[in-house]
């Protein structure tokens, strides 16, 4: 692994978030929790508030949300629930800023994630945006406008303050800066050998939405101009995008262990990854109708049809040069597990092999994984 200073500041960044946002509070501010990318945080931080993500990735909180959610369902979705609803449990840790925020805006994405939201709302006020699920349908833009509209107007009635077009600009501007800064920070790993390894960049995208959008672009510079001085040198390594399920904070297992069977993680088609920030949104247009046509494009599985995910995965296979694709899916996470065979299918016709792994969160597949992952470096090498 790399040896980056500026990834001490992302290690250390937690506690000082957690007083940030204390402190925050203690002041009037509102505090946003979000589980998912198609909530605008432009909206958010347009009215007032600020935003921390509440995906969990952590094994220990499942065991609290089976207590109200079948085992047989995404362990992103129980971790998160269990994080929320954690009221101490003896021997389970959660992490403090679950229990700081004053609304959960949702968003209608999968079915478990839909039914977790009408028990969550008993815990803390949750507000859920609804997607319609057919992004080309020529009515899904004017019908997804309305519910932002609606989300702005539940954001001035929280925060007491008016969400104008100039404050929508602002944000928009700041998160388009974010954007660009992330695009350069992928860039790096473009050449052969990329000057930063994925794991790396991972700890990165784990804290975009945790760390304050201030704090992030600080960081993120540093990285950027620590990486480009260092120039370590990996070696040549397969290149591996890895593709599907949002890997949340405290979930690195794939990924490690394909760096450390000989891999190279150069991209990463996740809601953790490209989804995030390839697009920006805008700047030219009336900002609700921007942030509308920029959020309805996320490829997420629980849209029908998802041709646009496809051709993202094949563009991003082209443009970072990738020797294979490592298609990660959470068991019982249904959209992405059937999105495999078309996207299995589309590969095979680009001449690129794929490795498809389906896991959870826990430890008991690490060495199985890890054999399939050495049969696959050693097929590509």
């Amino acid at each position: 692994m790399q040896q980056f200073k500026s990834l001490d500041y992302v290690k250390n960044s937690y506690n000082k978030r957690i007083c940030q946002i204390s402190g925050e509070r203690k002041a009037g501010k509102k505090i946003i929790g979000t589980l998912c990318l198609f909530v605008p945080d432009e909206i958010i931080f347009a009215a007032g508030a600020d935003r921390v993500i509440l995906c969990g990735g952590k094994n220990d909180t499942i065991s609290i949300a089976e207590q109200y959610l079948p085992r047989n369902i995404c362990p992103l979705v129980k971790s998160s629930f269990g994080s929320i609803v954690n009221n101490g449990c003896s021997g389970v840790k959660s992490c403090s800023h679950f229990n700081m925020v004053d609304m959960i805006t949702a968003e209608n994405t999968c079915d478990s994630k839909k039914k977790m939201y009408e028990l969550l709302g008993d815990y803390v006020p949750t507000y859920v945006l609804d997607l319609p699920q057919n992004p080309d349908n020529p009515e899904a833009i004017k019908y997804f406008l309305g519910e932002l509209e609606k989300f702005k107007g539940v954001m001035e009635q929280l925060t007491g303050n008016k969400v104008t077009v100039e404050k929508l600009k602002k944000e928009i501007e700041s998160s388009n800066e974010m954007r660009q800064l992330i695009h350069r920070l992928y860039d790096l790993r473009k050449v052969d050998p990329p000057l930063i390894s994925g794991l790396n960049v991972l700890k990165v995208m784990q804290k975009q939405y945790f760390l304050s959008p201030d704090e992030l672009k600080k960081f993120v510079r540093m990285l950027i101009e620590e990486a480009e001085q260092v120039k370590m040198d990996l070696g040549h390594k397969p290149r591996i995008i890895i593709s599907g399920c949002p890997m949340a904070g405290g979930n690195t297992k794939v990924p490690e262990i394909i760096e450390n069977k000989g891999g190279i993680i150069v991209a990463e088609e996740s809601c953790t990854g490209t989804r995030s920030f390839w697009d920006l949104v805008d700047e030219n247009k009336d900002p609700m109708i921007a942030l509308a046509e920029r959020y309805i494009k996320i490829p997420c599985s629980c849209m029908t049809p998802n041709d646009r995910r496809i051709d993202n995965i094949l563009e991003l296979a082209r443009e970072f040069k990738v020797d294979g694709v490592v298609y990660y899916t959470l068991q019982f996470c249904h959209g992405y597990n059937i999105e495999k065979y078309k996207v299995q299918q589309a590969l095979k016709k680009a001449g690129i092999p794929m490795l498809a792994i389906e896991t959870d969160y826990g430890d008991s597949d690490v060495e199985q994984i890890g054999l399939r992952v050495d049969a696959f470096m050693e097929m590509l090498s």
